[in-house]
C-alpha cells in the first residue's frame, strides 16, 4: 500500500505530508489504529516531532487521509490514535493488485525509514573572511546544516525508484507527473533533481523535448538512477557496469558516418536537445540488440537485418507528410532511407560492442540484460561507452573498465566505489549537474 501511495496523485498535499503518509502506511498499514504520543510516533517513523506536528493536522482534515483521535490514558502527555482513513483503505483494497512494481522495494523502504542517508559531500556554511575583533560584539558561530538527505529529496528519489526498471532507468515520468506525486512545484523540483545528480543518486539524465519528429511529440526526461550508491546500504552492487574507453569521434560524427545525403540533412536540421533524445533512442535500440539478440550479432553487419528492429524504430518516429517536412529538409520519400540508416547504425554499433566484449571479458554475456547510458562527448579522439548489466560476467568484479586507447587492457573493480569521483565522471557513471 505504501508504494501505491507514492504513485497516487493527490492535490493539495505537500512533500512532507506525502512522505509521512507513505512512511506511516509502510510501518503501520495493516495494524489498524495505533496509540502513540507525538514523540513516540516520530521515533517509530524515524522523523522529527516537528514534522509530525506540522503534517498531521493537514492529513487529518476531514479524515481524508488520516483518522486521529485523542485517547485518555491518565496522567502525562496526551496520547492519540492514528489510522489510515477508511476511505483510503477501501480504495487500496478495491485494486486487484498493486499498481506499483516492487522491483526496488528494499531501496524504497530504506529511503522511507532511514533518516541517516548522508549527502556525499559536506554542506557547511562558513563565515567569509576574518572576524573583526570589535569591542562589545561577538562573532556569531557559523550555522552548520544537516548533512542528511532531506525528507523532500528522499521522497523525490523514492518516487523515481517506483518508476525505475531493474537497471534504474526511469522513462515517461515528466515534470507534471513529478509535481503531482511529490507536491513540489517546478521551481523547487529542478534544483532538487540537480542536487540528486550532484550527490550521485541520479547518474545522469536526458532532458525531454517537444518535437514533431517523435511519435509521442512530447518526450519526457529520462533518468538513470544509481542503484549502487553507497548510501542505499546494499551489501553488494545492485547491477554491474562495463566501461569501454575507445578511439572515436563525437556523437554527431559517429551517427553521421557513412550516412546518405538525406540522413545528413536530417541530422543537420536537428537542434541539440532533439538530437540528444534521438541519440538516447538509438542507445536504447543498441541495448535491445545486446540484451535479446546477442547470438545474432556478428560482423560483417550489413549481411543481415532484424525486421523487428526496423518496426521498433519506425514506431518511435513520425513519418514526414508531403515533399518536405517543416524544418527537416527531407520529404516523405526519404523517410525509409533514414530508418534504414538508423537500423544499420544500431546493428553495427551493437556488433562492435559485442566483438570488443568478447575479446576482453571472460564470461558469457548471452541473455544478460544490458543498458547503454549515452555518455557525453569527450574530445581528444576518445569515446566512452557505458553499459549497465543485470549481472557481472566476472564473479569477483561488478565494475570493469576496458581501455583501448593504447595496447588495450581490462581493469576489474569490486564495485563502483573503487573508482574515484573523477573516474566516475570520466567513464559516464556519473554526470555533472546541468545548470538552469
Amino acid at each position: 500500500m505504501f508504494v501505491d501511495l507514492l504513485l497516487k496523485p493527490v492535490s493539495g498535499l505537500g512533500p512532507n505530508a506525502r512522505f509521512f503518509l507513505a512512511a506511516f502506511a509502510m510501518r503501520f498499514g495493516g495494524e489498524g489504529a495505533v496509540l502513540l504520543t507525538v514523540k513516540e510516533l516520530a521515533r517509530r517513523l524515524m522523523i522529527s516531532s516537528r514534522l509530525v506536528t506540522e503534517v498531521v493536522p493537514e492529513l487529518a482534515r476531514d479524515e481524508a487521509f488520516l483518522v486521529v483521535k485523542d485517547v485518555s490514558v491518565g496522567r502525562g502527555r496526551p496520547t492519540r490514535s492514528y489510522e489510515i482513513a477508511p476511505a483510503l483503505q477501501e480504495v487500496e483494497r478495491s485494486r486487484p493488485e498493486s499498481i506499483a512494481s516492487l522491483t526496488h522495494g528494499p531501496l524504497i523502504r530504506h529511503l522511507l525509514s532511514c533518516p541517516d542517508i548522508q549527502e556525499s559531500d559536506s554542506i557547511v556554511e562558513v563565515a567569509v573572511g576574518e572576524s573583526e575583533q570589535a569591542v562589545g560584539y561577538k562573532q556569531l558561530p557559523a550555522r552548520k546544516k544537516s548533512n542528511r538527505l532531506s525528507v523532500s529529496n528522499r521522497l523525490l528519489l523514492a518516487v523515481l525508484m517506483c518508476h525505475a526498471d531493474d537497471l534504474g532507468v526511469v522513462r515517461r515520468v515528466g515534470m507534471p507527473m513529478l509535481k503531482q506525486l511529490t507536491g513540489l512545484d517546478e521551481a523547487k523540483l529542478k534544483p532538487r533533481l540537480r542536487r540528486l545528480v550532484h550527490l550521485g543518486f541520479i547518474r545522469s539524465s536526458v532532458a525531454g523535448v517537444t518535437s514533431s519528429i517523435f511519435a509521442e511529440v512530447k518526450v519526457s526526461t529520462t533518468y538513470f538512477l544509481n542503484l549502487n550508491h553507497p548510501q542505499l546500504r546494499l551489501e553488494e552492487d545492485c547491477c554491474a557496469s562495463i566501461v569501454l574507453h575507445e578511439y572515436g569521434v563525437g556523437r554527431r560524427e559517429t551517427v553521421s558516418a557513412a550516412a546518405p545525403a538525406v540522413a545528413l540533412r536530417f541530422f543537420q536540421a536537428l537542434r541539440e536537445p532533439v538530437f540528444d533524445v534521438l541519440y538516447l533512442k538509438l542507445a536504447r535500440y543498441v541495448s535491445h540488440l545486446l540484451s535479446h539478440h546477442w547470438d545474432e550479432l556478428r560482423l560483417p553487419e550489413r549481411s543481415w537485418e532484424i525486421a523487428l528492429l526496423k518496426n521498433m524504430i519506425s514506431a518511435d518516429f513520425n513519418r514526414p507528410q508531403g515533399d518536405f517536412a517543416t524544418g527537416l529538409a527531407i520529404g516523405e520519400a526519404d523517410w525509409l532511407e533514414i530508418i534504414d540508416h538508423f537500423h544499420w547504425f544500431v546493428v553495427e554499433r551493437a556488433a562492435k560492442i559485442k566483438s570488443r566484449l568478447g575479446v576482453m571479458v571472460l564470461g558469457d554475456l548471452n541473455g544478460s540484460r544490458m543498458e547503454v547510458i549515452p555518455s557525453p562527448d569527450k574530445g581528444g579522439g576518445s569515446r566512452i561507452t557505458t553499459l549497465l548489466l543485470r549481472r557481472s560476467p566476472v564473479p569477483t568484479a561488478s565494475c570493469l573498465v576496458i581501455r583501448d586507447m593504447q595496447s588495450g587492457s581490462c581493469e576489474p573493480f569490486n564495485g563502483e566505489a573503487g573508482l574515484t569521483a573523477d573516474e566516475r565522471y570520466q567513464y559516464g557513471l556519473q554526470a555533472h549537474p546541468k545548470s538552469g
